[in-house]
């Protein structure tokens, strides 16, 4: 796995590509149903996971073991909860948005937690 940091940017912009891919493809259709769909792959995807990367490059948050848990459990919320919002909106299927959305609250905590360790570790 490369650095945490570039583990985060990398699925960051993965998740940006596709909420972007997702917009076009409503725009052409002009179906805009899943539009809360779009919103949280950019939200939750790109912008969350982008600022998670840019908090461990710039050492606002404390890289190691807990970060690659973080980055996995990021990883989980970010792809479950739009999914889940997608099958929450089309066949009223709500337990996958729920999971998602848990994961995507245990995440950022998990980057508190690491940004509170950091405060007490010397740069460098």
């Amino acid at each position: 796995m490369p650095s945490i940091d570039r583990a985060f940017f990398i699925l960051a912009v993965l998740m940006g590509l596709a909420g972007m891919l997702l917009g076009i493809q409503m725009g052409m259709a002009h179906d805009f149903q899943l539009v809360p769909v779009h919103t949280h792959i950019n939200l939750v995807g790109w912008v969350s996971l982008a600022l998670f990367g840019i908090g461990y490059r710039l050492g606002f948050a404390r890289a190691g073991g807990l970060a690659v848990i973080h980055f996995w459990v990021a990883a989980a919320g970010a792809i479950l909860l739009p999914v889940g919002i997608y099958l929450a909106t089309t066949w009223q299927q709500e337990a996958v948005v729920i999971i998602g959305s848990v994961l995507v609250l245990a995440s950022m905590l998990l980057f508190l937690v690491n940004v509170v360790r950091a405060q007490n570790t010397p740069v460098g």
